[in-house]
C-alpha cells in the first residue's frame, strides 16, 4: 500500500475539543491515520475518507475553528464527514495546509488501481483496505508480527 503524505498536524479531539499534536499517514486507499508518534506503534484514530468524506476546507475557508495557540487561521483544514462530524487539523504553514487539503480531496475522489503481476493486469482497491491482498510479506499500514 503506498503513502501519500505525512506529516505532523495538530488534531482537535472531540470530545474536550483540545488540539494535539499527532503524526498524520494518509494511504492510498483513502485512510488518514493518527498516531502518537512518527514511530507509527500507537495508532490513535482512523478514518476511512472514501467512505466518511463529504468536503474538505482549508485557511479562510474555516469559519468557526479556531486554531491552536500561535498558528495562524491560515494553517487549518477542516474536514467534513458524513456523520455531521467534522475533523479539525491545523498544519504547520499555509502551503502545507493547502497540499494537505489537495491531497484529501484527491484522494476521496479517485478511484485506486493495484497491479497484479500473476494477470498482468489493474484491479481496483477495494474501499475498505482490510479486503486487499499484499502481493509482498509484510507490506502494508498493518504489519503481522
Amino acid at each position: 500500500m503506498a503513502l501519500l503524505k505525512s506529516s505532523w498536524l495538530w488534531r482537535q479531539t472531540s470530545v474536550l475539543k483540545r488540539w494535539k499534536l499527532n503524526w498524520c499517514d494518509l494511504w492510498i486507499d483513502g485512510s488518514l491515520c493518527f498516531y502518537k508518534s512518527d514511530n507509527r506503534r500507537e495508532l490513535e484514530h482512523r478514518v476511512s475518507l472514501k467512505l466518511a468524506c463529504i468536503d474538505v476546507q482549508s485557511g479562510q475557508e474555516c469559519g468557526g475553528v479556531t486554531p491552536p495557540e500561535s498558528n495562524p487561521r491560515e494553517n487549518l483544514v477542516v474536514v467534513h464527514l458524513m456523520d455531521g462530524s467534522t475533523l479539525n487539523l491545523c498544519a504547520n504553514s499555509e502551503d502545507e495546509s493547502i497540499a494537505w487539503k489537495l491531497t484529501l480531496l484527491q484522494t476521496r475522489r479517485n478511484p485506486v488501481f493495484t497491479y497484479d503481476p500473476y494477470d498482468d493486469s489493474y484491479q481496483a482497491v477495494p474501499l475498505n483496505s482490510r479486503h486487499t491482498v499484499y502481493i509482498t510479506p509484510g507490506a502494508g499500514p498493518g504489519k503481522i508480527s
